[in-house]
């Protein structure tokens, strides 16, 4: 399993409110990735985003002897809902932190599975010889609009209200995270993103990208410079985990 990771600035934003994780523990079976963008005032976006992170793999490091794939959504649920709460404490003991809080997706690769615990509006996505396809669902504003028919999706990328999520880990003491098992092929290129990549790239156009027999590192360049090239409003997070040895 091959991996890499971006987490870039974007063109308009003053500073960076993204966090990104890519596990490298040879102990475990398994590996992990996170993508997580934080709000806030002043600096607390990016602290939630870190300190989200962290308390995962706190909890992860400390609490977990995990020998199966069975074991990995159990403790990815216990994981952010530690995480969630350490993050929300934060929150209450610092009046400057008060309010922050981070979307969180984190995903795990195991044998022939996928396990996903996912909040707010960063992504998980799926290439493989099916197509390109999102495994999460948003945690949004215009997703719930469109979910309603009141949006369509092309509609949804473009509303006013597009940044407004429903879920975040650390704005209240108990988060619901949803949960996937996913069956994925040899093949397959799993994408993790915050909405800085979907809101500036349609689907078709990060589909090209992956498509192209190039390298993992070349693929992430390109997927960061096409939503700068867009407009780059919003920070862009982008990591691609490959099944595939040759990479």
């Amino acid at each position: 399993m091959s991996a890499v990771g971006r987490c870039d600035l974007g063109k308009v934003r003053s500073h960076n409110e993204d966090s990104i994780y890519i596990s490298e523990n040879p102990e475990t079976e398994f590996e992990y990735y996170i993508v997580a963008d934080g709000m806030g005032g002043h600096n607390a976006g990016e602290i939630a985003s870190r300190s989200a992170i962290q308390f995962f793999n706190e909890y992860i490091d400390s609490n977990c002897k995990i020998n199966e794939g069975a074991d990995i959504l159990d403790a990815f649920i216990d994981a952010i809902n530690y995480s969630n709460l350490k993050t929300f404490e934060m929150s209450e003991k610092d009046e400057k932190l008060n309010g922050m809080g981070t979307t969180f997706s984190a995903a795990a690769v195991c044998e022939d599975k996928l396990y996903v615990v996912h909040i707010g509006d960063s992504r998980v996505y799926i290439y493989d010889k099916y197509g390109f396809r999102q495994i999460t669902r948003d945690h949004s504003f215009v997703m719930e609009m469109v979910r309603m028919g009141k949006l369509t999706p092309e509609e949804a990328r473009v509303h006013p209200k597009r940044n407004m999520i429903t879920r975040a880990v650390g704005i209240e003491k108990v988060m619901p995270a949803d949960t996937i098992i996913q069956p994925i092929a040899e093949d397959s290129i799993i994408l993790l993103c915050s909405d800085g990549l979907p809101t500036m790239v349609e689907d078709k156009d990060i589909e090209k990208i992956l498509r192209k027999k190039i390298g993992l590192d070349k693929k992430a360049d390109m997927l960061v410079e096409l939503a700068n090239k867009n407009g780059g409003y919003d920070n862009i997070s982008v990591i691609l985990a490959d099944r595939r040895v040759d990479n």
